[in-house]
């Protein structure tokens, strides 16, 4: 949760429910955490003002309140007030305490079948209640349903309609989610309660740790959702085909909710505990008691995005192609190979790497607590006085530390220290002091450029971005290639490139001419060994997403982990001794380490975030990586931070709630270039290393994503 900003208001319905701070954000309006006069928590949605005077939208939100208000059942959060005539409109349901599914997901990981069962379970009956009342909820989601000790709820549901006809929609934009809108949304057919069913298969393939149509770009995940048929590898048996009835392409072919339950086997536990331990734990810590005082002001404000209700529904410009989401839901198990065992091979799918769900607390990032040896006063109250008033000067420093830092007087200098490294001779942290900024780059950055944003399918293509220019060069006639990677000597590059056949890693030549293909991969990026005669890439062996090293010149195959946890994102270290790689385990997704002295070794863990971490990226010295923590739509959404190698010293370079991810260092590793933007309209943006200097180098209409700088 976030404290209220300038112009937020302070109550709503006459100071009927007050409000103190704010939940989530999206395409409709601002949801806040609030209290009834009594002190029930509630959570509030007010409507953008600008849409009230949208011909029709108050008639459309009073029917769609209404219809909202008739939904019952065990499993939602129900509406309790609303006021459609309003300034702003409003609208009150009660508050779940408890992180949302994409939370639990993001730091327990899959679940086991007899929680997918009772999830299962509980979300088809809370489909029911909602279309029973005549409500389509559109936006079916893991960041839209609450987990609960009982059960989940489905929140955010019943008033998506609303928005039909507005400028939003007339403007191109869509309401749903990519990845969860089922075929007849994209190809503009008759919505009906069947879209629910089959957002309920894409929920329930997530919970199981698959990725039914990958990630990456919205217009690919789309295109497979309307012609391929869903990977429900990570999908139990027992529940595999349930989940691939609720995504048939036809929808009177999907089941409704209560054939669904009629068909569903529930496995209750004995104890009654639906949930995984480190579940039902995260489920327990979220009180809001602990959270709110009730008073008329807030207490401390929390970090930890878990304890919201979901923001509205996302409002999201569904066919243009979005950069590497760091990504969207949760990770994808796309295919690697013909068949396990077997060497290497063709993949289906378009695989564009990582999803990022949403979920996990965001740290606050801010400076730690004031250190050093306690003040010691004299005897008696004279010395108790001394004692205080020089605690008080202590905290007043802190307080002008603080300041000046944020004011930009004091600057953190990644490589003030030792060298370049920026670590004094005991590994503590830099000191602030100040510093010469440094001079922008002149060497160039590739990007991944869209150029038909309007399409319903991949156009993505390899640009190459000069320091001298505004607009980027294409470099290759490509259909939906992604994520460059430039080679060592700056000569050549690799990309990643998907079709129908599936994803395979290319390289070309530095002016866009040598084009040819390396080897079939599972989709995702790839990265070169610092000679540049090896690429590490992505491949499934025995349903798992795991490293593979390629030798460019004879595409010799090694595989390199082994592990049940899915990899993601490898980056070769310049001293060529190790990869760092995107790990999932049951904490999450994390940087690790893969020893290439010991590939077969347990790879060895580097950060620590209770959030996912991805995208990680070497410093020119080898001494830090720069890196994406968080997800969309949660907290600050993704940030992009910086750790050394050895995990210590672990703090943010960019935190906005603007969404950033995929960072890349400049040659001389003082600049950091990023992606910041919706997933649809990507741009590329750049800051020192000290944290100073930001500029945005997207500056045409083309969004820009995946940048390489070296």
């Amino acid at each position: 949760m976030k404290p209220l900003e300038a112009g937020d208001p302070a109550s709503v319905g006459d100071g009927k429910y007050r409000l103190v701070g704010r939940l989530g954000q999206g395409g409709m309006g601002v949801v806040y955490f609030g209290r009834s006069r009594s002190g029930r928590a509630v959570a509030v949605k007010v409507v953008r003002p600008e849409l009230s005077t949208e011909p029709g939208f108050r008639r459309r939100f009073a029917q769609e309140v209404a219809a909202a208000r008739r939904v019952g059942g065990f499993h939602t959060a129900p509406v309790v007030d609303a006021d459609p005539e309003g300034v702003p409109a409003w609208l009150v349901t009660a508050y779940v305490p408890g992180p949302t599914l994409q939370a639990v997901l993001d730091q327990v990981g899959p679940l086991p079948m007899d929680t997918l069962t009772v999830l299962a379970a509980g979300l088809a009956e809370a489909l029911a209640a909602i279309h029973q009342a005549g409500v389509i909820h559109r936006d079916l989601k893991p960041a839209n349903i609450i987990i609960a000790e009982d059960g989940p709820r489905v929140i955010d549901f019943g008033i998506a309609r609303a928005l039909d006809g507005t400028a939003l929609t007339q403007t191109g934009f869509q309401i749903g989610t990519p990845g969860f809108l089922a075929p007849e949304q994209l190809t503009g057919g008759a919505l009906t309660p069947a879209v629910d069913m089959f957002a309920l298969g894409v929920v329930l393939s997530q919970a199981a740790g698959g990725a039914p149509f990958g990630y990456g770009a919205s217009a690919a995940r789309h295109y497979r959702v309307v012609h391929e048929q869903p990977d429900l590898t990570g999908v139990p048996d027992q529940l595999r085909g349930l989940v691939a009835a609720c995504l048939a392409k036809d929808p009177r072919h999907r089941p409704g909710p209560l054939d669904f339950l009629n068909l569903l086997t529930v496995h209750h536990p004995p104890d009654g505990v639906w949930l995984p331990a480190e579940a039902t734990a995260l489920v327990r810590s979220q009180d809001p008691a602990t959270y709110f005082a009730p008073t008329d002001r807030p207490a401390a404000a929390p970090t930890d995005p878990r304890m919201a209700m979901s923001a509205p529904p996302t409002v999201t410009e569904g066919t243009a192609v979005s950069h590497q989401p760091r990504t969207v839901q949760s990770p994808p198990s796309s295919t690697f190979g013909p068949a396990p065992g077997s060497t290497f091979g063709p993949a289906p799918g378009f695989g564009l790497g990582p999803g990022q769900p949403p979920g996990g607390p965001v740290s606050p990032g801010g400076p730690g607590p004031v250190g050093g040896t306690p003040l010691v006063g004299g005897t008696g109250p004279a010395g108790d006085s001394e004692s205080r008033r020089k605690r008080r000067a202590t905290v007043a420093v802190a307080v002008l530390v603080a300041a000046a830092a944020a004011a930009g007087l004091l600057v953190w200098q990644p490589w003030a220290g030792s060298g370049r490294g920026g670590a004094s001779a005991n590994g503590s942290s830099p000191s602030p002091r100040h510093s010469t900024p440094a001079a922008f780059p002149d060497a160039s950055l590739l990007v991944r450029m869209d150029t038909d944003p309007g399409s319903s399918t991949c156009h993505s293509v390899i640009g190459r971005r000069d320091s001298t220019t505004d607009n980027p060069k294409q470099l290759i006639d490509g259909t939906c290639d992604v994520l460059p990677q430039w080679a060592p000597d700056r000569k050549s590059f690799a990309f990643t490139r998907n079709s129908s056949q599936g994803s395979a890693v290319w390289t070309a030549n530095a002016d866009g001419t040598g084009v040819r293909r390396i080897a079939a991969i599972s989709g995702g990026r790839v990265s070169w060994s610092p000679d540049g005669r090896k690429l590490a890439v992505l491949g499934r062996r025995d349903g798992v997403q795991q490293l593979f090293v390629v030798n460019v010149s004879d595409r010799s195959v090694q595989q390199l982990t082994t592990g049940t946890g899915k990899v993601e994102d490898p980056a070769w270290s310049p001293d060529g001794k190790h990869i760092a790689i995107c790990l999932q385990k049951t904490s999450g997704w994390q940087i690790h380490l893969v020893d290439l002295s010991n590939p077969g070794g347990e790879p060895r863990q580097v950060t620590h975030q209770s959030r996912r971490a991805l995208d990680p990226v070497w410093s020119p010295d080898g001494k830090y990586f720069a890196y994406t923590a968080g997800a969309p739509g949660v907290g600050t959404g993704g940030d992009i931070r910086v750790v050394r190698t050895d995990g210590t010293g672990d703090r943010p370079l960019v935190q906005t709630d603007a969404q950033e991810m995929d960072p890349v260092w400049s040659p001389d590793g003082k600049w950091v270039a990023f992606v910041r933007g919706p997933f649809d309209t990507p741009a590329i943006w750049a800051i020192r290393a000290d944290g100073t200097g930001e500029r945005k180098l997207t500056t045409g209409s083309v969004p820009e994503g995946h940048p390489s700088w070296r």
